[in-house]
């Protein structure tokens, strides 16, 4: 393979650690991560390594420390693009060749795996004895398990199940320096050591590089059935909302949806709350039924079957479209009780929003770049003690705004935690807090 002469040195220092098989070029390392390398302003030639062992990877840091090389930590690259523009970027350090099932215990309901796994092979897997892992991430096909959780990505099915960071019973880092840590376990009763978990999930690597997680597992419902109920304004589906929380039903997901997206996904053209129930066949049928009882002023739909899981699919796929490279798409969080207010103000700066009825997350999505739209909406978040993170975005965008809208104490914080665990700043290519 031909590479550039910045490169080869770099190349010819790692290839006795990884092989001829585990190094090429950003260009050749992923579809996803080159088409999001036009975002991310990453040259094509940026050099990336693929270890293909927990030890191998430590070799490479080890390796990266010692020649004080700049690492960009990455998974199968599907989210490369998220977040802050990476700079002056040595190497970039994939883990999606390590790509094991360690374990799954069935009975149990827990599965260790490389983090590098793919998400939805992940899932496939389970699938055969009848379970699953909780989360419904962005891009799942191309995700990997160690990326979703260093995001911190999760979806609708956070309402029920909660994320990431909240089923991860043990974690797997290897550090700046090489050194391999470990916390937690692969019993759902771990109480030993650190709660590392929480403090690596939505890290983007800047911690350190995930190598292999331990998840805790649910079983796969017998039976889905999704309600959607819609009206003319986003605040009539909000006191619905709020009557579907304070009952005893159990939903999987609530969703509320400004009225061009309840169009995109060919369901009317008013606003709607998307609600998703899962388990036996009985208790989904009741719970749906007592749903509509709750708001007979409404007007509602129910899906089953095949068309109840494309729908959750053409959800997804309406924030989350590679093929729109200029678009912009931001992370919501709002108290639960103000996160309708935010909704109709970003539709009225043009976007498409989705939020989540208990907990007031949400994605906000502009088709092209408008930095003033971004700002008003922040402002109004801001205002309400919420946030607004940017995730996706054309570059120049990102260069004119703070992507993570960190409150000042906090980015502080999260500013010596990076200096403890990485005083060489070999990570430190993604902006994420100060210092």
């Amino acid at each position: 393979m031909a590479v550039s002469s910045t490169s080869r040195p770099i190349f010819q220092t790692l290839e006795a650690i990884v092989g001829n098989a585990g190094w090429c070029t950003l260009n050749r390392y992923s579809p996803t991560a080159f088409q999001t390398s036009k975002q991310t302003g990453l040259d094509p030639e940026t050099p990336v390594v693929l270890p293909d062992s927990p030890a191998s990877l430590a070799e490479v840091m080890t390796c990266a420390h010692r020649e004080r090389w700049r690492v960009l930590p990455a998974g199968r690259g599907s989210k490369l693009g998220w977040g802050a523009l990476p700079r002056a970027v040595d190497l970039l350090v994939s883990t999606a060749r390590l790509n094991r099932l360690v374990e799954h215990a069935a009975g149990d309901l827990t599965v260790t795996a490389e983090a590098g796994i793919g998400f939805a092979v992940l899932q496939e897997k389970l699938a055969k004895a009848n379970q699953f892992l909780a989360l419904d991430p962005a891009y799942p096909e191309q995700a990997s398990l160690g990326g979703v959780l260093s995001t911190a990505d999760s979806g609708p099915l956070r309402h029920r199940y909660g994320g990431g960071r909240d089923m991860c019973l043990g974690i797997s880092v290897v550090r700046a320096d090489g050194k391999m840590v470990k916390a937690g376990g692969r019993v759902v009763k771990n109480v030993a050591g650190y709660d590392l978990m929480k403090l690596f999930t939505g890290a983007f690597g800047t911690l350190g590089i995930v190598s292999e997680l331990t998840f805790r597992l649910h079983p796969l419902p017998e039976a889905w059935r999704t309600v959607v109920l819609s009206a003319p304004t986003a605040e009539d589906l909000s006191r619905a909302a709020a009557s579907l929380l304070a009952s005893a039903l159990t939903p999987l997901a609530v969703e509320i949806v400004d009225e061009g997206t309840l169009a995109g996904l060919g369901l009317g053209d008013k606003s709607g709350l998307i609600v998703r129930f899962g388990g036996i066949e009985a208790s989904v049928g009741e719970q749906s039924a007592r749903l509509l009882a709750l708001a007979p002023a409404l007007s509602p739909q129910v899906l089953e079957g095949q068309e109840e899981g494309r729908l959750w699919e053409q959800l997804r796929s309406y924030f989350w479209r590679t093929a729109t490279p200029e678009a912009v798409v931001c992370k919501l969080g709002m108290p639960p009780a103000r996160a309708v207010a935010a909704l109709g103000r970003a539709c009225e700066r043009g976007a498409h929003v989705c939020v989540r009825g208990g907990n007031g997350i949400g994605i906000v999505r502009w088709e092209a770049p408008n930095a003033a739209a971004v700002v008003a909406v922040r402002d109004f978040c801001r205002a309400e003690g919420g946030y607004l993170t940017i995730l996706e975005a054309p570059a120049a965008l990102k260069d004119a705004l703070d992507v993570w809208d960190i409150a000042p104490g906090t980015a502080a914080l999260m500013g010596r935690l990076r200096r403890q665990f990485d005083p060489e700043q070999i990570f430190a290519c993604r902006p994420f807090g100060s210092g």
